[in-house]
C-alpha cells in the first residue's frame, strides 16, 4: 500500500497477512488435503483463521492454474466453508485468501489437493438463505412445525397414548407444584474452586435452572398439543420468571457454563411453543435476555476458534444449543442468522470431533452416551426445521455399533474415559434404541428391546417416537463378536455379543487423539471384563473434574494397565501423547491387535509396541517391546478391585468362583512384584464413593535400552499351563488345557510383523 504525506512517499505494510503455519495436534487442520482426504462429498474446506481478516475467498479448480474453476465463493466470514453442491469424482485443487473491509486482499494461499472418490456419502450444506427459507414462518419453529401438530395429536391418543399420559401427568404435577423461580446464587466470596462448596453450587445451579426451564418447556409442549390455556399460562409464568434473571449473573456462560447451556435451549423451546399467548412486551423481554445469552455462547465459540480448534469438550454441545436458539428466534433477532450459519458450519465441517466414520468416541462410553443423547435434540430440530437428517453422516450411521461392542447387553461397565464405572448396558439401552430408530438399524433397536427399553421420556422422547417408523429388531448373532475402530484407536473383543453376562471382553486403546479431554487414558492400555463385571480395570474415581486425584492419579499412566519408564508415564492430558492401532486381525478363535505408543512418552521413550492375542475365551497373551534413549527401568501395571494373590512370577485375581484371572510373567525373569491398596493421590475427603482398588506393579531390576515383556492372562477357573520357548530366536508361547496344546509364535522384533489389516 502506497501513501503520499507532505510530498513524501510512504509504504504502509498491511497487518493482513496469511498465517499458513502447519496445524498442531490440537488443531483441526487444513482440510481437505492429501493427508486428510475427503470423507464426504462435498468436503468441508477448513483453514487457519486470521484475526485481522473480515472475510475470506475460496477457489476450487480441476487444474493448478485455477483456470478451470469448479466452485468459488468471494466472501465468507468464517474460516470454513461447506459447499451446497457436490463434486464429480476426480482430483481437485483449492486455495483461499483473506480480505478486510478497507479493501485489502492477501495473495492466494498455497495450493492444496484432494480427491473425491466414488461412493462417498453426499451431504451438501444448504446456503444460509436456503436454510432460513426452510424454517417455518410462524411458531412453533423449533422441534416441530404448525402442520405437525395434527399428527402429534393423533399419536397422543393412539400408539403413543401411554407416553402422552406420562407427559400430561408431569405437566399436572408442575401445575400443582411449580419449581422455584428465584435467581440462583453466585459463589460466596472466598469459595475455593473444585471444593465441595464450589461443586455444590456449580452443579446445583445447573439442576435448579433445568428444573425451572425444562418445566416451562414441558408445560408449553402440552399446551401446544392440547390447546389448554392452563398449561400455556403456567409455562408463561415460569418463562417470564426466568427472564428476570440477570444473564450476566450466576448463570452467565463464562461464570458457569453448565448452568448456562440449558438456559439456551429450554427457554428457546418454550418461547416458540407459547409464542401465541405472549404479549408483544413479553416477547421483547424474552428476546432481549436470549440475545445476551446466545451472544455470550457465540462469542465464546468464536474466541476459541472452534472451527480450527474444536477439541473443547463442552463446546461440542454448546454449538447445537446455540443452533436451537437461532431457529427459534430467526427473523426476530437479527444476529440469529449469524448463530445459525456458525452452528451449521460446525455441524458440516468438524462435528463430531471425537470420532471418525467408524462411529467410535474418543472420550469413552459415558461421554458418548451423554453427549449424543443431547445431540438427539439437534436431530429433531434439524429434521423439523430444515428436513436435514444427521444420520446421513457416516459417523451417525455407525455409532451404535460402538455401544453394542463396548457394552453388550448385560454388561455393567463401560470402557475408556471419565465416568465409565457408572455406565452399564441398561443405562444406554434407551439411547441405543433411539439411535436404532433414527438410523434404521435393527441391531440397535434389538439392543433396546432386549432390555425392555423404550424411547427417552419427556417431550423429546415423544417427538422421536412420533417420527420413528416401524423397524423389526434383529439380534447381532449374524455379525462378528469383535470389532476394531481404527479411526479412534479402540479395539473391543468379545466372546458373546448377545449376552454380556456370559461374555469375556478385552478392551484396548491406542489413539491418534492422544490423551486430551475426557479420553485421557494411556495409549496401549487394556481392560478385562468377565461376565459383564470389571476385572482388570482403569483405576480411580473422579470426585470432581480437575481435582488432585483426577489430575495426579487418573491422568497418570500408572493408573492404567500400561507401562512406565523410570516411573515416568505418557505426556499428561494432551493431544501430543499420541498412539495408534498399527495392525489387527479378527477371527472366530483368536483376535489380535497391535498398538504403537512410543510417541506418547515424549523424550522418555522412543518406542512401545504392544501386541495382544485373545485366545477365546480363556487366555490373553501380551507381548510388549520397548526402546528408551538410555538404559532405563520399566514398570508394568495392572489394577483390580480386590487384592492380588502374589507368587514369584504371577498375580491372581478372584472375585467369584467363575470370575477368576491370573497374570503370569513369562519374560523377563526376576521381575519385582508389589501391590498396594491406596492411591498415591487420594480423592477429596468429602467424596463418599471410594471403591477399594489394588494396584500391581511388576518392575525390572536391571536397566536396559530395550525391554521385552511377555505375559499371559489366564481367564476363568480352568487350569491352564503356559510356557515360553524360542525357535530361531522367535518366542513361542505354548498353552496347555484339557490335554490340548496351542502354540503362538511371537516376533522378537515386532517391526518384522506384517502390517496387513486382515478381517
Amino acid at each position: 500500500m502506497v501513501s503520499t504525506v507532505c510530498g513524501m512517499v510512504m509504504v504502509l505494510v498491511s497487518a493482513l497477512e496469511l498465517n499458513e503455519a502447519p496445524a498442531t495436534a490440537d488443531e483441526w487442520g487444513y482440510r481437505p488435503s492429501a493427508e486428510l482426504p475427503a470423507t464426504m462429498n462435498p468436503p468441508a474446506f477448513v483453514w487457519r483463521g486470521q484475526k485481522e481478516a473480515d472475510f475470506y475467498g475460496l477457489q476450487v479448480a480441476s487444474d493448478t492454474a485455477f483456470k478451470a474453476l469448479v466452485y468459488s465463493i468471494d466472501e465468507t466470514t468464517l474460516s470454513s466453508h461447506c459447499p451446497p453442491t457436490t463434486f464429480k469424482p476426480g482430483t481437485y485443487f483449492w486455495r483461499y485468501r483473506a480480505g478486510d473491509n478497507a479493501g485489502t486482499l492477501t495473495p492466494w494461499s498455497q495450493i492444496r489437493s484432494f480427491t473425491v472418490t466414488e461412493g462417498l456419502t453426499t451431504f451438501p450444506k444448504p446456503s444460509i438463505d436456503e436454510l432460513r427459507t426452510r424454517i417455518s414462518k410462524s411458531h412453533p419453529k423449533l422441534m416441530f412445525r404448525p402442520d405437525d401438530i395434527a399428527l402429534l395429536q393423533e399419536k397422543s391418543s393412539g400408539d403413543l397414548k401411554k407416553e402422552w399420559k406420562a407427559l400430561v401427568d408431569r405437566a399436572d404435577k408442575l401445575l400443582a407444584s411449580p419449581p422455584p423461580s428465584s435467581e440462583p446464587p453466585k459463589y460466596p466470596q472466598g469459595t475455593v474452586v473444585k471444593s465441595k462448596e464450589w461443586k455444590t453450587i456449580w452443579w446445583g445451579n445447573r439442576r435448579y435452572s433445568i428444573a425451572l426451564t425444562d418445566g416451562a418447556a414441558t408445560l408449553g409442549f402440552v399446551y401446544q398439543i392440547t390447546g389448554d390455556r392452563k398449561y400455556g399460562d403456567a409455562a408463561r409464568d415460569l418463562l417470564l420468571a426466568f427472564a428476570e434473571w440477570d444473564p450476566k449473573g450466576s448463570t452467565n456462560y463464562s461464570y458457569n457454563d453448565e448452568a448456562a447451556m440449558p438456559l439456551l435451549y429450554y427457554p428457546a423451546r418454550t418461547y416458540s411453543w407459547i409464542h401465541d399467548i405472549l404479549t408483544p412486551e413479553e416477547r421483547n423481554k424474552v428476546r432481549s435476555v436470549m440475545k445476551v445469552r446466545a451472544e455470550d455462547c457465540y462469542n465464546h465459540l468464536r474466541k476459541r476458534q472452534h472451527l480450527w480448534r474444536p477439541y473443547a469438550s463442552h463446546s461440542n454441545r454448546a454449538w447445537h444449543f446455540l443452533g436451537e436458539v437461532a431457529i427459534a428466534f430467526q427473523g426476530e433477532i437479527p444476529e440469529a442468522q449469524d448463530w445459525l450459519e456458525y452452528s451449521m458450519t460446525i455441524f458440516y465441517s468438524c462435528y463430531p470431533v471425537w470420532g471418525g466414520a467408524d462411529g467410535a468416541w474418543h472420550e469413552g462410553t459415558a461421554y458418548w452416551s451423554s453427549y449424543l443423547t443431547r445431540f438427539m435434540y439437534w436431530v429433531v430440530a434439524s429434521q423439523s426445521a430444515f428436513n436435514i437428517d444427521p444420520f446421513h453422516k457416516p459417523f451417525f450411521a455407525e455409532t451404535g455399533y460402538y455401544g453394542l461392542y463396548t457394552v453388550p447387553p448385560g454388561t455393567k461397565t463401560g470402557a475408556w474415559g471419565d465416568q465409565t464405572p457408572h455406565t452399564s448396558s441398561t443405562k444406554v439401552a434407551s439411547f441405543m434404541k433411539t439411535l436404532g430408530l433414527g438410523a434404521g438399524n435393527p441391531h440397535w433397536v434389538w439392543y433396546g428391546d432386549i432390555q425392555n427399553a423404550g424411547a427417552p421420556s419427556g417431550y423429546i422422547g415423544f417427538l422421536l417416537a412420533a417420527r420413528a417408523g416401524d423397524l423389526l429388531p434383529k439380534a447381532p448373532s449374524d455379525i462378528r463378536t469383535s470389532k476394531v475402530f481404527p479411526d479412534t484407536g479402540v479395539a473391543t473383543f468379545n466372546t458373546n455379543l448377545v449376552d454380556g453376562s456370559d461374555n469375556v471382553q478385552v478392551q484396548f486403546k491406542s489413539s491418534r487423539f492422544g490423551r486430551k479431554s475426557h479420553g485421557y487414558n494411556a495409549n496401549n492400555a487394556f481392560l478385562l471384563n468377565i461376565n459383564g463385571e470389571r476385572v482388570f480395570i482403569r483405576s480411580g474415581r473422579r470426585d470432581v473434574y480437575g481435582s488432585p486425584h483426577h489430575k495426579k492419579w487418573m491422568w497418570e499412566t500408572k493408573s492404567d494397565n500400561a507401562i512406565t519408564v523410570n516411573n515416568i508415564g505418557q505426556l499428561i492430558h494432551t493431544s501430543e501423547a499420541q498412539g495408534r492401532i498399527s495392525n489387527y486381525r479378527l477371527s472366530d478363535e483368536i483376535d489380535m491387535v497391535e498398538g504403537e505408543a512410543g510417541l506418547a512418552y515424549g523424550d522418555n521413550l522412543s518406542r512401545w509396541t504392544r501386541r495382544m492375542y485373545f485366545i477365546k475365551p480363556y487366555a490373553l497373551i501380551i507381548h510388549d517391546f520397548l526402546e528408551a534413549p538410555s538404559p532405563s527401568t520399566y514398570q508394568w501395571y495392572l489394577h483390580a478391585q480386590s487384592e492380588f494373590i502374589l507368587s514369584e512370577d504371577s498375580a491372581r485375581f478372584e472375585k467369584t468362583e467363575d470370575i477368576v484371572a491370573e497374570v503370569q510373567f513369562l519374560e523377563p525373569a526376576g521381575l519385582r512384584l508389589s501391590q498396594k491398596g491406596e492411591y498415591d493421590t487420594p480423592t477429596h475427603d468429602w467424596y463418599t464413593v471410594n471403591p477399594q482398588e489394588w494396584h500391581l506393579k511388576a518392575e525390572t531390576t536391571k536397566k536396559s535400552k530395550q525391554q521385552e515383556f511377555i505375559s499371559i492372562i489366564k481367564i476363568g477357573p480352568e487350569k491352564i499351563n503356559a510356557s515360553l520357548t524360542r525357535e530361531n530366536g522367535i518366542p513361542q508361547v505354548s498353552i496347555e488345557r484339557e490335554n490340548l496344546t496351542l502354540t503362538i509364535d511371537l516376533q522378537s522384533n515386532p517391526n518384522a510383523y506384517p502390517r496387513d489389516n486382515i478381517e
